[in-house]
């Protein structure tokens, strides 16, 4: 059982919260209460924590007694989280697309023996590296991704509204899988 801690409660974060907390010990952190709440409402072994992620300082300390950070923040958020998580030595699956390059942080992660998996949503994301992979192995032509999401159902003034997020989970379930090893 691991100790997880995810950085932001939103549809993607809570999402892998609530899959991971039935096998492993999980804390997400957001500045929203209203966010968190939501989470300790539906699960309430799902420890949680405000935070202002843009705190260096809070940040660090924060992550300091967890095995793995998963970063789940908005994207203009994104760049400075990661190197914050990374300067803090602990590994990361980073969801948080942004613009800044990430092979800025590659040298930093290797001295500090991190391991950083950076823009690993579904799509752009793990079907990038997935084709990689392949495309090594044999000389691939054609590619397709079909991605399915996690939806969100919601009665507004008599109207549904469905809002569609990726899902993650058999990513981060694997990935800790391989952290295990």
């Amino acid at each position: 059982m691991k100790n997880i801690f995810i950085l932001g409660a939103g549809m993607v974060g809570s999402a892998m919260a609530f899959d991971l907390a039935k096998k492993h010990n999980v804390t997400v952190a957001d500045l929203s209460d209203n966010a968190l709440e939501k989470i300790k409402n539906k699960n309430f072994r799902i420890s949680t924590l405000q935070l202002n992620a843009i705190d260096k300082e809070l940040l660090a300390a924060a992550i300091t007694p967890f095995d793995i950070v998963l970063c789940a923040v908005p994207g203009f958020m994104g760049f400075e989280t990661l190197k914050t998580i990374i300067e803090t030595g602990k590994n990361v699956v980073d969801i948080s697309f942004f613009p800044e390059n990430s092979l800025k942080l590659d040298a930093l992660a290797k001295q500090k023996g991190v391991v950083a998996i950076v823009d690993c949503g579904v799509a752009p994301g793990m079907d990038n590296l997935i084709l990689g992979y392949h495309n090594e192995k044999m000389n691939l032509t054609d590619f397709e991704c079909l991605v399915g999401g996690l939806l969100c159902l919601k009665l507004k003034n008599g109207r549904l509204i469905i809002k569609p997020h990726f899902l993650l989970l058999m990513l981060l379930r694997n990935i800790l899988a391989l952290h295990a090893m």
